[in-house]
């Protein structure tokens, strides 16, 4: 009998559902300004930084202790700097004597992961300096970035920068701002108000929220929510089901992969909400996960808090945080009306030779496409439409399978045992087949 996994929907909002260290010590005052960000020439008021966009996820230079570039995923979710792999933090001259042993929890496990906590560390992102900075690492790769994203990804890095300045993405040419919060106050937020709309913020814990409203398609019922604001999230939306309110998935929702967690898979639901209000913008049929409630530790999460809002949604927008005024500013870009799209191939792939044309299944849905054709997992991707992946980036690959439902597509594949097989499939919206 074979075995089948339902698929891998790429949610790195979900594979990072944020890392919590345990007992880390408290910190007085005057240790507190000694970690602060700067500005190494004190005239610079601002700076601008080009980023990647993989998946939605925002992918900055960062140096640690002048070493090379490093790309680090920018998480709003995440409260400390994170390495994903220890193999990272032996290349970085993280000094011994100021790491120590430290317990982390997060989604998908139900006890604590050992990992490192160090301090005293230099950090660098472009023309700004941090020193004292704490770095956590856990004691294997957990998260399996690289694997997913098709590049080397080194870390995460939040709070460390939104806590100290004022942040400005612009998704569409993406670039990141970060302002001096008295320069932008002084010379850019009057300005700004003018052309983007404010959403209040609410910051909890080094974290950002936003009351809004969701509309169901079952019971056409507005519910208000408090959502996290997630830039390390990929996905559009995640809801919490839960006891402390009455968001449900719809009984008509999909089981699918959403990702990984620290000691493992993450499955859940999914399925489409009639719209999501943002400010007085209306974004109609977001597609939103509903993770399982024995993948999340539930009884770790804010009994408040009902999900994450994440960069499916962000991206639509050029997205100004003010952290200190509890402020994010808003203005739409022409992406704004692009379609909430899915997987509808049902397969999920990694590159575990990250940088190379080296593509293997990973996951694959039940009942999807790929699962009636037979492809299986190990699989080895070879080409797509008749075109070697050697030409061919991950991301353009996935973009192929969130194509026109309806679409027909080739995938040539080498199986298990070595012999080259060709597939004939035809996308298929998962939401509308029940």
């Amino acid at each position: 009998m074979r075995t089948k996994k339902t698929a891998l929907c790429f949610l790195v909002g979900l594979l990072l559902f944020i890392v919590q260290p345990q007992n880390i010590l408290a910190q007085n005052k005057a240790e507190v300004h000694l970690k602060n960000l700067a500005f190494i020439q004190e005239k610079h008021n601002f700076t601008q930084i080009k980023f990647r966009l993989i998946n939605n996820l925002v992918v900055i230079p960062v140096s640690i202790n002048d070493s090379d570039t490093l790309n680090f995923i920018l998480d709003s979710g995440a409260s400390y700097i994170i390495l994903c792999d220890p193999a990272f933090a032996e290349k970085l001259n993280l000094d011994p004597r100021k790491t120590r042993g430290v317990d982390i929890k997060g989604m998908g496990t139900e006890g604590a992961l050992k990992a490192y906590h160090s301090w005293g560390n230099k950090v660098n992102i472009k023309g700004i300096e941090g020193f004292n900075q704490d770095v956590i690492y856990p004691n294997q790769d957990i998260f399996k970035l690289s694997d997913n994203m098709g590049m080397m990804i080194h870390g995460l890095i939040g709070s460390t920068v939104f806590n100290h300045f004022v942040v400005s993405i612009d998704y569409k040419k993406k670039v990141l701002t970060l302002y001096k919060r008295d320069f932008y106050y002084s010379k850019r937020r009057n300005k700004f108000k003018k052309r983007y709309e404010s959403i209040p913020l609410k910051v909890r814990k080094n974290r950002a929220y936003i009351e809004t409203a969701l509309l169901t398609n079952d019971l056409n019922k507005t519910h208000k929510v408090s959502l996290l604001v997630d830039t390390g999230a990929s996905h559009a939306l995640s809801i919490f089901e839960s006891e402390h309110h009455h968001l449900r998935a719809s009984v008509k929702a999909i089981r699918d992969h959403l990702g990984v967690g620290i000691s493992g898979d993450l499955y859940g639901k999914v399925h489409r909400l009639e719209k999501l209000s943002l400010g007085s913008f209306t974004l109609e049929d977001p597609i939103v996960k509903y993770p399982d409630f024995e993948s999340l530790g539930l009884k770790m999460l804010d009994s408040t808090r009902h999900g994450s809002v994440g960069a499916e949604v962000l991206r639509r927008f050029t997205v100004v945080f003010d952290y200190e005024n509890e402020e994010m500013l808003i203005r739409k870009n022409t992406d704004f009306n692009d379609d909430f799209l899915y997987n509808y191939l049902g397969l999920e792939f990694i590159t575990p030779y990250p940088g190379l044309p080296f593509f293997r299944v990973s996951q694959i849905r039940d009942e999807s496409p790929a699962d009636k054709a037979g492809i299986e997992q190990g699989h080895r991707i070879i080409k797509v439409n008749g075109q070697s992946v050697a030409f061919l980036t991950p991301e353009e690959i996935r973009v192929l399978f969130r194509g026109k439902v309806g679409k027909k597509i080739s995938i040539d594949v080498e199986d298990l045992e070595g012999r080259n097989k060709t597939f004939s499939l035809r996308l298929e919206d998962p939401f509308y087949q029940n």
